[in-house]
């Protein structure tokens, strides 16, 4: 019996779920040949989302696609990285309604399958591709793919890498999006199966079979997908879980979604200065001080959009906001919109910040459409700096998944969209990108990036977790 005759109990992909797509069993990008899509399948999106929406529509979906043992296609999940809904772009509508695809096929027998699909919205045009994944068994997946762009000459590396996977490790599953380490040195990593806890060497794993994290509805032996993870002052571990949060205080668990909070597809975690934990979503920022809940939103904080890319509190106690459609900053009940055509916050939204220990606030910029896009340093006296200046393009259509600043060593590490791991030595202006053709980083999707207590680096991929081997 071959690999991929094994039918699957897959879950959901992406935070964004359809209901009325269901199947009770399917696998995922399985089948030889794979399910094939009709040639009308992206000319019936851009249909749905029609002309006028077409000409400012900028950013990334990624559709996760189940096609029957006929070829019927129904859209299950969804990650809208652009400026639009996905109520107003009508992808469900225009998905369901594709021409039958070609099954997927085990040899003569049809399967259900999962297949994802990319598409990248920039000036009125549109770029497509399909998601590859591989699999190192029958219970596991992950996703390797092709660079968009070339790394670095392997000469030219300084860095080697140890890879952890579900093969030679307890790693509970090879897609992982979250990495932190905690205030103990401990290293907490979030799989799309699960938590791990690595402390001296010693690996404990967190599940919905030893928590209260709930299991995937297709699946109730797999865990929801950890889709983000952050670490409060008290040592407290935070999780954004599914479609719900997750707070664990080395002793209790506690959940927090729509019924006893504002959390409402939570995606990103951040920990202010005073200790309040800030979510972002797509319904504004939720803010939890130990008690109580805030938000932060169109309506009573004049945010430009609900849809929040990235939150900051620096140590003004100035919260900063970006969103799709522009940034602010709110300092003492005052919300100020950013502007001004002199700084990079006029041409690019901000998706993660920093403030170092000289008070400079580092920035991570998202915007596909132009060269706005990338990392910058605002000084103590309202200087900017670009870094990467002379590749004002670099970061558009392959966008800033996360970013760690080392302090100690005076290096700056960037997961970028599609490409890899970017290790830039700041004192030498040297830029490092590492990739699955050039090294051994497994995928060119990176999301999240920590240190540990010795100086090696860590950072979740969707084919394991990747730490720098230390000289």
């Amino acid at each position: 019996m071959s690999l991929f005759s094994i039918l699957l109990n897959a879950q959901s992909l992406y935070p964004e779920k359809f209901e009325d797509c269901k199947l009770s069993e399917f696998c995922l990008d399985c089948g030889n040949p794979q399910a094939q899509p009709p040639k009308t399948v992206f000319q019936n999106i851009l249909r749905g989302i029609g002309e006028k929406n077409l000409l400012t529509l900028k950013g990334t979906l990624e559709m996760q696609i189940l096609v029957d043992q006929e070829g019927k296609p129904c859209l299950l999940s969804i990650d809208n990285k652009t400026n639009m809904g996905s109520a107003e772009l009508r992808i469900r509508q225009s998905v369901n309604a594709t021409e039958n695809w070609t099954p997927a096929i085990d040899g003569t027998k049809k399967e259900n399958s999962s297949v994802s699909l990319i598409m990248e919205f920039v000036d009125g045009k549109f770029r497509a591709k399909r998601m590859t994944f591989n699999f190192t068994n029958q219970s596991n997946m992950k996703a390797t793919g092709t660079p968009d762009r070339k790394g670095s000459e392997r000469a030219a590396l300084s860095e080697g890498w140890k890879v952890f996977t579900q093969g030679n490790s307890e790693l509970p599953w090879d897609m992982s999006r979250a990495v932190a380490a905690d205030l103990k040195g401990n290293i907490w990593i979030g799989t799309d199966n699960g938590i791990v806890k690595i402390s001296e060497g010693k690996w404990q794993h967190f599940n919905s079979g030893n928590t209260i994290i709930s299991a995937t509805q297709y699946n109730k032996g797999q865990t929801e997908s950890v889709r983000d993870m952050a670490v409060d002052q008290k040592d407290s571990k935070w999780f954004v879980i599914g479609y719900d949060v997750y707070r664990y205080d080395n002793r209790v668990w506690a959940k927090f979604d729509s019924l006893n909070s504002p959390i409402n597809w939570a995606r990103k975690i951040v920990v202010d200065p005073k200790g309040n934990i800030l979510f972002t979503s797509w319904d504004g920022v939720a803010r939890f001080d130990g008690s109580k809940w805030s938000v932060m939103n169109k309506k009573n904080s004049k945010l430009p959009s609900d849809r929040v890319l990235g939150v900051f509190v620096d140590s003004k106690d100035r919260t900063w906001i970006g969103t799709f459609e522009g940034n602010v900053v709110i300092e003492k009940g005052k919300t100020t919109a950013l502007n001004d055509d002199s700084s990079p916050l006029s041409k690019a939204y901000i998706s993660k910040m920093w403030e170092d220990k000289k008070g400079n606030l580092w920035f991570s910029l998202y915007n596909e459409k132009g060269a706005g896009a990338g990392m910058y340093i605002l000084s103590p006296d309202e200087k900017w700096q670009r870094i990467w200046s002379d590749a004002p393009t670099m970061f558009a259509g392959n966008s800033i998944n996360d970013f760690f600043l080392d302090e100690e060593k005076n290096i700056l590490w960037l997961s970028q969209n599609n490409i890899g791991i970017i290790r830039y030595d700041i004192a030498r202006k040297k830029t490092e990108i590492y990739t699955t053709e050039n090294s051994n980083v497994p995928s060119v999707n990176i999301e999240r990036i920590t240190k540990d207590r010795v100086g090696a680096i860590w950072a979740a991929t969707f084919a394991g977790i990747i730490k720098t081997t230390l000289k």
